[in-house]
């Protein structure tokens, strides 16, 4: 056992190195050329943020491999656990602040006023600005004759979820300035640095509202990307040991796309995924139990339902979660085909309630606007043509890089290893993702289209890591191994679109 642990490390550290020297090099393009390349940083990190960096992360990783001992001894009311998984929330942001530190001027935490600011990186900000404020329940209630004549980007493909945030945001530190005033003293040094940079290249000031709204859909998008790691936990604790669920989720607030992509709402998508199909999985398990509490089954079926209509008001990439949500339920063992239907209907019951209830508080009907969605998203193809052929081959190498290698290899060990024990939310999502890579629907960026499914598909890294006999030092080595992988990443390749 310890020789196979020894040779799965040795190839994820092998991968690690190459991958980062093939980027380095800049002699293979990352994408397809004359179609979508993942643009490159032309700027040196500091020597000594790279440090800071790296003691943060062995920090982590130190505190992963206690965790990962001291779930291995029983614990009769989970109170270790519960005590585990909090510091691991805790842990989780603090890394998501430090990996930034050792990135280069401008894509460290700068990166937190830009993204949001810039109309070409995501647009969200500068639509509730110009457009919404002034009066935001009309241009919810507009919105799908609005967005019929939106282009094929960012927008178009789009419901208005993160335009309503901005709105909801800019328009509370208007009304208290106290709290804008102690978000703004309370900025990071880097992120007050990047709006003074804004300011300087706009030659305008950004209102104390504005950069404290900013902030804040930044610093949510921070917790939720880390906070994913207690719905993952529980994702994988519904059908496996404390142990295996743990050494799933402390790789996660490590992966190179959940740390890239901040403070991009897609970072936080994860929460909403993971958080929707451990209520399914839970609910699934709950209703199989002999005299188990249906009442219960039936509040957390309803609950995913609705926290995947809440997520598509803002992304309909919870379309396909909401099958593996399904497929999840169907496949619980030990349970009558009639009960799986029932709690696959609740779903659906939290689903259609939640959309029905925005649509009546807009007056914005939810199925034009994904209807024009979906519209936009195939208009984009043709204006911007694809090989079909080779996406195929660069998206799972993409998505593979996206979780992190060592992350990766532990999956494809626990998918070919243990395939019975793996759980069921791992290969749900397995076989959905096939499906929509196969239906082409994504051809590009899907290390940051695909986030969501990470989280699952994670499960099936803690089983093959559990299962071959890995113990803490494995734990240690492997998120050493991606916090590396990351750190290198984000040091080559750049995921913020200035004007």
């Amino acid at each position: 056992m310890n020789g196979k642990i020894g040779l799965i490390l040795s190839t994820s550290a092998v991968l690690v190195v190459l991958s980062t020297a093939v980027v380095f090099s800049g002699r293979v393009p990352l994408g397809v050329p004359g179609e979508w390349e993942w643009l490159r940083v032309k700027v040196a990190p500091s020597a000594l943020g790279l440090l800071l960096a790296a003691a943060a992360v062995a920090g982590y990783a130190l505190y992963a491999a206690l965790g990962f001992r001291s779930l291995g001894v029983p614990s009769a009311v989970g109170f270790r656990e519960s005590v585990w998984l909090a510091g691991l929330a805790a842990s989780a942001v603090a890394v998501q602040i430090a990996i930034p530190i050792g990135a280069a001027d401008e894509y460290d935490l700068t990166k937190w006023a830009y993204v949001h600011y810039f109309p070409s990186s995501t647009g969200y900000y500068d639509v509730a600005k110009r457009q919404a404020m002034g009066d935001p329940w009309k241009f919810l209630a507009d919105y799908p004759v609005w967005i019929a004549s939106q282009d094929s980007l960012h927008i178009g493909t789009h419901p208005p979820g993160l335009i309503a945030l901005h709105c909801c945001l800019i328009r509370a530190m208007e009304r208290s300035p106290r709290t804008a005033d102690l978000l703004n003293g309370l900025m990071p040094p880097q992120v007050a640095a990047g709006f003074r940079q804004l300011e300087a290249l706009d030659r305008k000031p950004i209102p104390r509202a504005d950069r404290a709204a900013i902030y804040l859909a930044s610093l949510i998008t921070l917790l939720a990307c880390a906070g994913t790691v207690v719905p993952l936990y529980l994702l994988a604790r519904e059908s496996v040991s404390p142990q295996v669920a743990w050494a799933a989720s402390v790789l996660w607030p490590l992966a190179p796309a959940a740390n890239l992509f901040q403070p991009d709402a897609d970072a936080a998508y994860p929460l909403l995924s993971a958080s929707a199909l451990a209520l399914a999985a839970w609910a699934a398990r709950l209703r199989g139990t002999s005299g188990g509490p249906t009442f219960a089954s039936i509040i957390m079926a309803v609950a995913s339902g609705m926290i995947m209509a809440f997520g598509m008001a803002f992304t309909l990439a919870f379309l396909p979660i909401g099958l593996i949500a399904a497929l999840v339920a169907l496949s619980t063992p030990r349970l009558t085909w009639s009960r799986k239907i029932q709690v696959v209907v609740w779903i659906g019951v939290g689903f259609l309630g939640l959309a029905a209830v925005g649509w009546l508080s807009t007056s914005a009907n939810p199925v034009v606007v994904w209807r024009w969605n979906l519209l936009h998203h195939a208009q984009f193809y043709l204006e911007y043509p694809r090989t079909y052929l080779l996406w195929l081959l660069v998206n799972p190498i993409e998505l593979a890089v996206a979780v992190g290698l060592p992350s990766a290899v532990w999956c494809l060990v626990g998918f070919i290893g243990d395939r019975r024990y793996v759980p069921r939310a791992g290969w749900c999502a397995l076989v959905v993702l096939g499906l929509v890579h196969l239906s082409g629907r994504n051809m590009g960026e899907v290390a940051r289209l695909w986030m969501l499914f990470l989280p699952p598909l994670l499960t099936a890294a803690g089983v093959g890591l559990t299962r071959l006999g890995g113990g803490p030092k494995t734990v240690f080595a492997t998120a050493l191994l991606v916090a590396i992988a990351t750190l290198a990443l984000q040091t080559m390749i750049q995921v913020v679109y200035p004007v």
